[in-house]
Parts: structure tokens; C-alpha cells; sequence
């Protein structure tokens, strides 16, 4: 499998446990990719690599920042797709399966990372803001983001996922513990320490603003 390209925007699509009508092509056409790469095809295992590398790349980058390593974790997670796909029975969209696999391998990226990520560069946080704005507001997203991104890095890993799946990604509690293969009890106490984990350390590093401008 080739290496995806870097997406031209974040994609906004959540993953939700059922198929919506509006879906129900893309569904019908993954579900006959699977079988035709079960059976063998290799080319149907690459036009489903293909159709979802774009969305996989976005959402890892949510996950775990602007990492070099964010195209060979794309390799892993489609690695693992091709040895799970067995397993897929199709009582779930294909995305919410390969979702769980992004997931899984984004925890373990981030429990082995030692140092936070070096800072970001434009051209990466470019990726995330909107296109459309003008250049003091884009500049005024990228600052942010990398903010964000900075802040994230200093929580711990299942609590960063917590937080990015149900506040960025928009899924529900449920769905979070389902992802995460926890209980829907623990995912929730999950994002709620992230999020006031988040809101100290925002409110520490702008004390530190404010005093350094004295």
C-alpha cells in the first residue's frame, strides 16, 4: 500500500455505531470490498485502503498530534485492519471498525512517547484551520491549535483520547467507552479529568503570559 498524503483539511465525521440512509451506499460498496479482499482480491483491499487512508491520517492526527511517525502508524492500522477484517461481520459501519483499530494504536503510540512533540510548523497546523478565513484569523487558529496540541501532550494517554474522541470528534460517552473498551463510567470520568486537567494547566500557562509581559 502506498503512503497517504497529508489531507488537504480536517475531516469533520464522527464515527457513530449505525449506518445512516444517506450512508448506505458507501456501506453496501465497503461491505462487497470485504468480501471480494477476504476472497482474496488484493485490489479490493487496496480500493478500501484507498477510500478511508484520508480519514484514518486525519483522525490520528487529532489523536496524536503532529508526529513524524503519523504515516507509518497509517501503515499499522491498516496492517491490523487486514488481519482483523475476518473478524468484521458487518453488524457495524466498516469506519466504526477500523475506528476501534485507529484508536488501539494511537494509545499505544502516545504511552510510548517519552518527550513532547517539537513545535509545530505552519504548514502543519494549516491543515486544521479553516481555509476559508482571513490570514489574521488563520493565524489567530494556528496559534491556538498549537496551543491545544501543546497542552494535550501533557495528559496522560487514555485520558487524551477520552477527551479528543468526545469533544473534538463528537461522540457520545457510550461510543467513547466502546472505542476505548471501557466502561462507559471510566470513559466519562476520563473526559472529565482531561477537560479540568486541561482548563489548570490553560489557566497556568496564561499566568506565565501575563507575567512574562511585564
Amino acid at each position: 500500500m502506498s503512503r497517504p498524503e497529508p489531507p488537504a483539511r480536517r475531516s469533520s465525521s464522527g464515527v457513530h455505531a449505525a449506518a445512516s440512509a444517506r450512508h448506505a451506499p458507501v456501506e453496501r460498496a465497503d461491505a462487497q470490498l470485504v468480501q471480494a479482499a477476504l476472497a482474496g482480491d488484493r485490489g479490493a483491499l487496496e480500493a478500501l485502503y484507498r477510500r478511508h487512508v484520508q480519514t484514518v491520517y486525519a483522525r490520528l492526527t487529532r489523536l496524536v498530534g503532529f508526529s513524524p511517525e503519523r504515516e507509518d502508524l497509517v501503515q499499522q492500522v491498516f496492517f491490523r485492519f487486514h488481519r482483523a477484517l475476518p473478524r468484521y461481520r458487518g453488524e457495524a459501519p466498516l469506519g466504526a471498525f477500523l475506528h476501534g483499530i485507529l484508536v488501539h494504536v494511537a494509545y499505544e503510540a502516545l504511552r510510548r512517547r517519552r518527550s513532547p512533540l517539537a513545535r509545530f510548523t505552519s504548514a502543519e497546523l494549516d491543515t486544521l484551520v479553516a481555509q476559508s478565513a482571513s490570514p489574521e484569523t488563520r493565524a489567530h487558529q494556528r496559534e491556538q491549535l498549537a496551543r491545544v496540541f501543546s497542552l494535550l501532550d501533557q495528559l496522560k494517554p487514555k485520558k487524551r483520547i477520552a477527551f479528543v474522541l468526545h469533544v473534538v470528534e463528537g461522540l457520545s460517552v457510550n461510543e467513547v467507552a466502546e472505542l476505548t473498551r471501557a466502561e462507559p463510567r471510566a470513559a466519562g470520568q476520563r473526559i472529565a479529568y482531561a477537560r479540568r486537567e486541561l482548563l489548570e494547566l490553560l489557566a497556568r500557562a496564561e499566568r506565565n503570559d501575563a507575567g512574562g509581559t511585564r
